[in-house]
């Protein structure tokens, strides 16, 4: 091990003398690599879809192109129209016109209102099938009468609100996949845009929340990366106070964002929106090594004035050249974890951000050192009271914390137990009505249409087989009743069972006994081919592979919100129910949008859990290897860990959900919250093999290298403070979670660390 360090310091020096040697043709090569690279960076395209961001094997999405083949798709779009004077003749004729316009757009297969709601009326025949809505009423008479149809045809609480000042249009959306969320959201909003006014159009679709939530992130993207660089550039001004300390990190981040870009442009690999965050992960962590480098050149070039600039660049590397490459290994490491994520856009951007800190790493050596050389050395740094404030304050936290290390550690101790306890009450969810702030369009259209109409959002069952078998129609209605009486979220169902159900009643004098499923496949055959002749010839697109023998059919579920832990509970309560109840019957499987978030979200955060504890062994496992110590690699990753379990037992204090965002939020901590420990403990032996007593070694290590790591802490967390800028609400909790979070790391590293290591003295650290 100390060969393979010395080799490390050997080329540490190879490459100083090589920075020394060629700083222009370093700085011109960097230029031009810039230029090639971000040339490609105007090809990029925002990916928007939802197809390209799936896991492709995984048994939902599959049954959802299955659906897609087989019917009318299982996504919907409602649109709610409110007025006082809803059923006014002028009214009414314009909403006709609105029908029209929306069955027009391509992506809609099907458009299902009073405008074309048909219902069984019984005659002497058996029954009729007739539109709820036959003539707009010009008087009150006939809006009498057609006030008596809709409450008799059942589509009150359905298309109709009950106080009859709500309408709705629901919209079904041919395909799952193959389309573009946005074009889509754009023609819907368009259309509702020329309608709208004086009644009120209100738009809610899963499909539409996540086109706005991308909508929102690009708009993110946009202000809050030009604000993340102002407030590094603000911090880096204050903590070095020179153009030379400001520039080379600043330069150093945009280069490493304008390089990540530039590769995924000739890669040709599209910007999905959790790309967006891209940016403010890079202006926080990849100036993390300049602002090493930068601190300590600074602070020997303040301890000998009239050194070489070369030969005070050259201790410096020596210095911290290995810890920032440790740092940037770990950081590496914690992003690199990702590959083990279920979706395909999670691991491209695990990739793309460990490429991006690489970039950041390998220009802090190279970029930074070759323009140094070339320039000279600030002149505050002259000045007899330069940063001795800064000195000052952390020597004496230096001191304190050593002096009263049991004091600090068992208040650390109290106080991680308290917090560590919240964990229980951490909850598990994505409802991306959550998302946005309670007076966003979004948001309240979900909510009225949600109030009025049972929600916007659907959970498909498919099941295969003989569908006119009373046996499976008997098992469906058994499903759906089990479903909607365990989960009050589910507000409506809708299955072949209940047109079968009207029909028999129907041609029974519509007396309710009749209400029930026929014992005779043949009368179910029958009913189902007089339908046909009196309805339209695609009425049971949506519910139906066909109409004369079927060999699928889907349930539709309505839900008043998107809660995943709850739809995740459903999936799992369904598929025990159908084992239990249904296993030598029909297949049935639960699919579509609404499913697939619910499974997907559980899987994701679980998935995201093994990958932080696979990273959290893989970095113990190298700090033990650079310590050559178990106990090293315990005190480098205790602060880290430690800091993960209190920002997960805050997030439950707090009733802040675990969700595919804020799981992000432990790859930052595991890979950034370390570098603070490497940076301490190996500054920390370094000082004790010059023959410093422990106590001493922490005050030269506070004092020499406390800046740097102070700096870089502060960095983060203002970089990260950008996304409290944000319109995106799990972006602002982001963001503070990550500032938190950081913050206790830092804190970690600059507190625990000198009360532990004072206390135990440990035996690494004099080895």
């Amino acid at each position: 091990m100390i060969y393979n360090i010395m080799n490390l310091r050997r080329i540490s020096n190879k490459l100083f003398e090589f920075d020394a040697h060629y700083p222009r043709s370093i700085i011109a090569a960097v230029l031009l690599l810039t230029v090639i690279l971000g040339w490609k960076i105007f090809k990029l395209e925002m990916d928007a879809g939802l197809r390209s961001g799936l896991p492709r094997e995984h048994a939902i999405v599959k049954s959802m192109e299955k659906i897609d083949e087989l019917f009318s798709g299982s996504d919907i779009v409602i649109i709610g129209v409110e007025s006082d004077s809803l059923f006014s003749k002028s009214t009414l004729s314009k909403l006709a016109s609105f029908n029209d316009s929306l069955e027009s757009i391509s992506l809609i297969s099907k458009v299902t209102s009073i405008f074309n709601q048909k219902q069984i009326i019984p005659d002497e025949n058996g029954f009729n099938i007739e539109s709820v809505l036959e003539e707009i009423p010009g008087d009150s008479l006939s809006f009498s009468v057609l006030r008596d149809r809709i409450e008799k045809s059942g589509v009150l609480g359905n298309l109709v609100s009950n106080d009859f000042k709500t309408m709705c249009f629901v919209g079904q959306i041919n395909s799952s996949f193959e389309y573009d969320e946005f074009e889509f959201r754009k023609k819907i909003f368009e259309l509702v845009n020329r309608y709208n006014g004086p009644e009120e159009f209100y738009v809610s679709s899963l499909p539409i929340t996540r086109a706005t939530v991308v909508e929102s992130m690009q708009r993110d993207m946009r202000v809050y990366t030009p604000i993340a660089l102002g407030l590094g550039i603000l911090l880096l001004m204050i903590s070095f106070r020179s153009w030379t300390g400001v520039f080379l990190p600043f330069f150093v981040v945009v280069l490493s964002i304008i390089w990540t870009f530039g590769i995924m442009g000739w890669l040709d690999l599209p910007l999905a929106f959790v790309g967006t965050l891209i940016p403010v992960m890079l202006v926080a962590i990849a100036s993390n090594y300049g602002i090493h480098i930068i601190s300590h050149y600074f602070e020997y070039s303040k301890v000998d004035p009239n050194g070489q600039r070369d030969q005070i660049l050259k201790r410096t590397i020596r210095k911290v050249g290995i810890p920032i490459l440790l740092a940037g290994l770990t950081t590496m490491v914690s992003f690199l974890s990702l590959l083990s994520h279920l979706l395909p856009r999670a691991r491209e951007m695990g990739v793309l951000v460990s490429f991006g800190i690489l970039v950041g790493f390998v220009l802090s050596i190279l970029l930074i050192p070759s323009i140094l050389i070339l320039l000279p050395r600030p002149t505050y740094l002259s000045k007899e009271k330069s940063m001795v404030y800064i000195n000052a304050f952390l020597v004496s936290m230096g001191r304190f914390f050593t002096k009263y290390n049991i004091q600090v550690l068992s208040i650390l101790i109290f106080g991680g137990l308290w917090l560590s306890m919240g964990i229980k009450d951490l909850k598990v969810d994505t409802n991306p009505d959550s998302y946005f702030p309670a007076n966003s369009s979004v948001k309240i259209a979900n909510s009225k249409i949600s109030n009025a109409f049972g929600g916007s959002t659907q959970l498909s069952i498919l099941v295969e087989g003989d569908i006119f078998d009373p046996k499976v129609l008997k098992n469906i209605e058994q499903l759906t009743d089990h479903i909607k009486n365990k989960y009050n979220i589910v507000t409506k169902s809708y299955s072949i069972v209940d047109v079968i159900k009207k029909m028999h009643s129907g041609f029974n004098a519509g007396k309710s006994e009749y209400d029930v499923i026929p014992k005779e496949r043949d009368l179910i055959s029958q009913y189902m081919f007089l339908y046909s002749i009196a309805g339209d010839d695609d009425e049971f697109d949506v519910l139906l592979d066909d109409m004369e023998e079927p060999n699928y059919t889907q349930i539709l579920l309505r839900m008043k919100e998107v809660r995943t832990s709850t739809i995740a509970d459903i999936v799992d309560d369904t598929e025990q129910f159908i084992k239990a109840n249904f296993y030598d019957d029909a297949p049935m499987e639960l699919t579509g949008g609404a499913t697939l978030l619910g499974v997907l979200s559980r899987m994701i955060v679980n998935g995201q859990l093994i990958s932080l504890l696979v990273s959290v062994i893989i970095i113990f496992i190298i700090m033990a290897i650079v310590f050559r110590s178990f106990v090293g690699g315990l005190f480098a990753t205790l602060p880290m860990g430690v800091s993960v379990i209190m920002m997960f037992g805050l997030m439950g204090y707090l009733n802040i959900p675990l969700d595919v965002t804020t799981m992000l939020l432990t790859s930052i901590l595991v890979g950034v919250g370390v570098d603070y420990t490497v940076h301490f403990l190996w500054h920390l032996r370094d000082h004790i093999r010059n023959g410093d007593s422990l106590d001493q070694a922490i005050t030269n290590t506070f004092r020499i290298s406390g800046k740097g790591i102070l700096f870089n802490g502060l960095s983060v967390v203002i970089g990260f403070s950008a996304l409290l800028f944000s319109v995106f609400v799990p972006v602002q909790i982001f963001g503070t979670l990550v500032m938190g979070s950081i913050s206790f790391c830092l804190f970690g590293a600059l507190a625990t660390l000198p009360a532990l290591t004072s206390l135990t003295k440990p035996k690494f650290l004099f080895k």
